[in-house]
């Protein structure tokens, strides 16, 4: 089941309200059952300009994003005898980690992006050299990029 949770991002000059990212994690990797979510979901400029995220970023894996950890707030996590005084901290760098992190991956995944080559199929435009029309490389099919199955945690398929 995918999981939807929230970036926030730190507020600029003139934000009336504070910057996020929309994360969904954990789609099923099933076509129909991802096809389903994006009905649901609507294309990613839909879904930005509707909930007024900065971004809207989908993976197969589970991603955690530090800031919205919660569990040092579970109450089987403290001894009974024990008072603790909690003091609510916020962590900017963890979210501007978060931020990088995610610009950096959409960039690998817009750079290793599936195009159709000449009917045959669907190819890794970095990693075939495609220009548009020709490939420098040899074509190398769009489920078989090893810096894709890496990124989603994935060995290379042989």
């Amino acid at each position: 089941m995918a999981r939807l949770q929230i970036l926030e991002l730190p507020e600029g000059a003139g934000d009336d309200r504070p910057p996020f990212v929309l994360v969904i994690d954990q789609v099923p990797t099933d076509e129909d059952k991802f096809d389903a979510i994006r009905r649901d979901l609507g294309t990613p400029e839909d879904l930005v300009e509707r909930i007024g995220a900065r971004a809207v970023l989908v993976f197969e894996d589970t991603i955690e994003i530090p800031a919205n950890d919660t569990s040092a707030y579970l109450r089987d996590s403290f001894p009974a005898d024990a008072h603790y005084e909690m003091t609510i901290t916020e962590h900017p760098e963890w979210n501007a980690a978060a931020e990088a992190q995610a610009e950096a991956i959409a960039r690998v995944r817009q750079l290793h992006r599936p195009v159709e080559y000449r009917g045959r199929g669907t190819i890794c435009a970095a990693c075939s050299g495609w220009d548009g029309s020709t490939t420098d490389n040899s074509p190398c099919g769009y489920e078989h990029c090893p810096t894709l199955l890496a990124l989603n945690g994935e060995q290379e398929r042989t």
